[in-house]
Order: C-alpha cells, then structure tokens, then sequence
C-alpha cells in the first residue's frame, strides 16, 4: 500500500503551529520567530516533508506555491490580504511566497521577475503603478498564470478580480446624506491607481447627485500620516460634516488628528473609511467602512489561476465583487441635529 503524502498541515500539526505559520517558515516569504523556525524544520524532516515536496515539484512541474506582490507589507489592508491569501491556499497544502514593490513600479518588475524565476505556480499582482506596471506583469504572465487582485491596470488583458468602488462610495454618501450631511471633504491617494482614481471620481459623482457641497479634496498617499495632515489641513481651512476616506488607514490618522484637536466624532464631523479591517472595530470612536470581500476576493482569484493553469488561451475575466457598508459609531445612522 502506498503510503499517504505528507501535507503541510501535518506538518503544522507535529510543530505545533498553525498550518499557515508553517507555511510562512517553509516558504520564508514572511519572517517567523527562529524558535517557530526550528520546530518547523525539524517537523519537516521528522516527516519528510522536503524530500516529498522536491520530488513531487519534479514529477508534476508544480511547486504548489503561489506567488504575490503587493505595493506595502506595513498597509493593514495589504497584510489582511496576504493573511487571507495564504489561509486560503493553506486549505489545499499550497503556500504562499510575498513580495512588497515598496510603492515602486521598478521594485515591482524585479520581484515579479524574482518570483517568476522561483518557479512559482502562479502569481497575483497588487499594481504598484498603472499603465508603468504593465510591461512586467504581462512579461510574467506570459510564464506563468497570473491575476490582477484589487487594482485593474487599463489594457492589461489578464484575469482580474476586485471591488465595485463606485458602488461603495454610493453607499457612503447615501448613509452620510440620510444622517443630514450636506457638506464633505474627501481624503485619498495621489496615484495613477485604479482604486485611488476611481474612489474619487465616484465620490465627485455621490456627492454631486446628492447636491452636497465638497469643500475640499485633499490627496496624498495611501498612509496614517497622510490622514493626520489632510485633519489638519481641513482644521485650518473649513471643516465639512463629513471627511470621507479612501482607505481605513487613511481615516485612521483623520480620527487621531480631530480627536487630539477636541473635535467631536460624530457630533462635530463624521469619518468614513475604505476597507473594513479588523482595527476599525478599535478606534476611537468605532469606524464605519466599506467593507470588502477580501475572502472571495481570494478564492476568485485562486480560482481563476487554477483555470488559466488548466487552459492558457482561454479568454481573460474580470470579477468585480458588491461591497457592504459597515456603519459605527463615527458615522450614525440617526440624522444630525443642530
């Protein structure tokens, strides 16, 4: 009788890990701690693991690794991704190897190229740029399957899957319009991105179907800082009803900066983010985000690599997944009074 094929969640199981820690030690795309290191290994071996992982790499042509390169490891939103990402291939003994391109369209061609070289299965993009990451994306896609996750790069012609943006911003200025909002500002990125580009072309169109008045837009990067200085940009000019954010950790600097400056949330200005991360349930007060699918997100996305894998010419899809709002305490549902 043949004997069965030692997993990674067996693995997991004799270190006494989870199985997408052991993942993480096995693959090191992300640093673990040398204790969890060592008794990973030594599970490995203990089991055969590396032995029964090369020769089966060897037999199939398949690494069972799937690649993925994101614009910043430090983004909360971008971590919840690669978490989600690899809990997901954990679940079929696949492991994930991470890249961070650090924002930059050159650091993002060599780790693509890094990780095509690895002889990764496949391989899911963040685009740090737009039009500007093409050219490596589509070199690496003529190796190896590959999908564009959360950001579309125009032309492109790969598999896609991300968030309906538009229809999140609806449900923001909607839910803020319905509390008797009637003056915004909007606080995001100053990049060619999708997400940054369409979250505010959006909001321009909320707002204006909804008579409200835009009082300022201030853009800058995807970061905390970014939303303490645009807080005190607004603090200094006029400050709206409401500040919506294209990104919770965006928000997540605005709430800081008001609330050191004794202004009122939501009594004063409501705050809305972009993202639903599991960090808006602590912050003061509770932030009310758009969330999204992060999960079916994932299983799109590994899906549509297994299928381009099985069928290289098929034609490219473009999934677009409906988000939800999340409404907390920085943004009420009851109408304002005064």
């Amino acid at each position: 009788m043949e004997q069965r094929r030692v997993t990674v969640r067996d693995v997991a199981k004799l270190a006494g890990v989870s199985p997408a820690t052991a993942s993480r030690a096995l693959s090191g795309s992300v640093p673990v701690s040398a204790e969890v290191k060592r008794k990973v290994f030594r599970a490995s071996e203990e089991l055969g693991w590396s032995a029964n992982a090369l020769a089966r790499a060897l037999r199939t042509q398949r690494t069972d690794t799937v690649g993925i390169v994101v614009p910043a490891v430090n983004n909360p939103y971008f971590m919840a991704v690669v978490d989600v990402m690899e809990a997901v291939l954990a679940a079929s003994d696949r492991s994930l190897m991470v890249c961070d391109s650090r924002d930059s369209v050159e650091i993002e061609a060599h780790r693509v190229d890094l990780l095509v070289s690895r002889m990764v299965d496949g391989l899911v993009v963040v685009p740090a740029g737009g039009a500007d990451s093409l050219p490596a994306i589509q070199r690496a896609a003529d190796r190896v399957p590959t999908v564009l996750i959360d950001r579309w790069v125009e032309g492109a012609g790969l598999d896609y899957v991300g968030t309906d943006n538009a229809e999140g911003m609806r449900l923001v200025v909607d839910h803020l319009q319905a509390a008797g909002v009637r003056s915004m500002a909007f606080v995001g990125a100053r990049t060619a991105t999708s997400t940054a580009t369409g979250r505010l072309q959006a909001f321009r169109a909320q707002a204006a179907r909804h008579r409200l008045r835009v009082v300022a837009e201030e853009l800058g990067e995807y970061s905390f800082t970014w939303g303490e200085t645009a807080a005190r940009r607004l603090l200094d000019a006029e400050l709206p009803d409401a500040v919506v954010c294209s990104a919770d950790i965006v928000a997540c600097g605005v709430l800081n900066q008001l609330h050191q400056a004794n202004v009122a949330v939501p009594e004063r200005v409501r705050v809305v983010g972009f993202d639903d991360l599991p960090l808006d349930q602590i912050t003061y007060p509770p932030l009310t985000s758009v969330r999204q699918a992060m999960a079916e997100q994932a299983q799109e996305a590994l899906r549509l690599l297994d299928a381009r894998a099985e069928d290289p010419s098929r034609p490219s899809s473009r999934s677009v997944l409906a988000p939800s709002l999340v409404v907390r305490e920085s943004s009420p549902k009851a109408p304002r009074h005064g």
